[in-house]
């Protein structure tokens, strides 16, 4: 069995509000992945977690078409006992990106780490 393998995401310094970009591989700067066989998000956090007030919603995409999988930054704390995880989440063979927006607080970039099962 593989071992989990953990990814970090940068979502650029958007212009406004509410405005959506996908977010970059910080690895690889791809903004999607090709996944040619089953995985599964495991987990993921803020890294580091924005300051308060300053809130994220990062949706998760197949094929470029939102899968209803939403994440919100406040929830993604990694310092906090109470945090949720979000997995895990199955994934099948396809495309994989994040549409990340800042909804709340003054603007900069957000960068997010997800940890999937065995990698891609």
């Amino acid at each position: 069995m593989a071992a989990p393998i953990m990814r970090r995401y940068t979502r650029a310094l958007p212009t406004a509000l509410n405005v959506d970009a996908l977010a970059s591989d910080d690895e690889t700067s791809q903004q999607v992945q090709q996944l040619n066989q089953a995985n599964s998000i495991l987990d993921a956090f803020s890294a580091p977690q924005p300051a308060s007030g300053i809130n994220f919603e990062i949706r998760l995409l197949k094929n470029n078409i939102q899968t209803g999988r939403t994440f919100f930054s406040v929830a993604m704390d990694p310092a906090s006992a109470g945090r949720s995880a979000v997995g895990p989440i199955d994934l099948t063979a396809g495309q994989y990106g994040y549409a990340v927006r800042q909804v709340l607080g003054a603007l900069q970039s957000y960068s997010f780490v997800v940890k999937y099962n065995n990698g891609f």
